[in-house]
């Protein structure tokens, strides 16, 4: 019977356990669901996601080398479709227009001019969401003196590509290479008031940094075998999963690439040419760190050298002996 009291506590503080254990889950659980009831709105950054954003080693401001590219990526190609699904959002999740429009409606991040042929992060060039959604006739509200958008007008369905500048850079000091996603560009496609064929419209750069803190939280469908929601939109760009073609990289002149070439065979070459250069230099970089197979001479000692001298004086007494005039 003296063991009774001791029993009986260790069962209370067992079932007091169990129950912290059961409503934490069950928080998660109502957290999770809360989440994907709500498709408007955007997960919201905890401190942790916060932290973790500062903390990720993004800046290449001291890289020894770095070489900037620019692509286009096709969202009707099979690579690019995690960018473009689901058009209108469906269970917590949406596609990245949806993401950036939803972010800029409630002006948690910026958006820029694009400008012909460079891309300027300054507040002179900061673009105005209530002039940008009368540029391109976006039916919208004003409600209490915020705008307010259907989910069904946010043009998604229509952008179907986005140019991305990225950034190419090797650290001497931390014997660090990576590519670096620097900004993205969505493009709108839509018929000109004067064309009769589709036409193309950049709309706005945004820097990547801005995006990243909230496309860590965006589930993405990444493949057509495997349908579990395991990756992220950041996980898209950072492991590179896309599929986009160069069609210019950083030089003096500010050129494309289709501004110096003739034809679309020349322009096909040049990109070739500019990815193998890519390659190439990657491929170098890890064979001039890491090959073993180059075999150093060793430093000759004093017995070395007097066995070569004896070998080498043995070998040209037995040469000259032999030799026959």
């Amino acid at each position: 019977m003296k063991f009774t009291p001791i029993l009986v506590s260790l069962f209370i503080f067992c079932c007091i356990g169990n129950c912290f254990s059961q409503e934490t889950a069950r928080e998660r659980l109502q957290r999770r669901n809360q989440g994907q009831s709500d498709t408007n709105n955007i997960p919201e950054l905890t401190s942790r996601s916060g932290q973790m954003n500062r903390t990720q080693p993004t800046d290449i401001g001291d890289a020894k080398w770095m070489r900037e590219v620019y692509r286009y990526l096709d969202l009707s190609r099979e690579s690019n479709a995690p960018l473009y699904y689901p058009v209108l959002p469906e269970q917590g999740r949406m596609n990245l227009f949806t993401l950036i429009f939803n972010l800029l409606s409630e002006n948690k991040i910026s958006a820029y001019e694009y400008l012909d042929g460079r891309e300027v992060f300054t507040d002179e060039y900061k673009i105005d969401f209530k002039e940008f959604l009368d540029r391109f006739e976006i039916s919208h509200e004003t409600q209490d003196g915020n705008i307010a958008v259907s989910k069904a007008d946010i043009p998604s369905h229509e952008v179907l590509g986005y140019y991305l500048k990225e950034a190419y850079y090797f650290e001497t000091g931390t014997s660090n290479y990576g590519v670096k996603t620097i900004a993205v560009c969505p493009i709108i496609y839509r018929q000109g008031d004067y064309e009769s064929q589709i036409v193309r419209y950049p709309l706005f750069w945004i820097p990547y940094d801005e995006i990243r803190p909230y496309a860590l939280r965006m589930p993405v469908m990444t493949s057509s075998l495997n349908n579990t929601l395991t990756g992220t939109i950041d996980d898209f760009f950072r492991m590179k999963q896309y599929d986009g073609e160069i069609y210019k990289t950083a030089n003096p002149r500010n050129l494309t690439i289709s501004q110096y070439t003739s034809t679309p065979e020349e322009m096909k070459a040049e990109q070739e040419r500019i990815e193998r250069e890519l390659r190439d230099f990657e491929e170098r970089l890890w064979k001039e760190n890491t090959d073993s197979t180059v075999v150093k001479p060793e430093k000759p000692t004093r017995r070395t050298r007097r066995s070569a001298a004896r070998a080498a004086s043995d070998l040209s007494s037995n040469t000259m002996r032999d030799r026959r005039y």
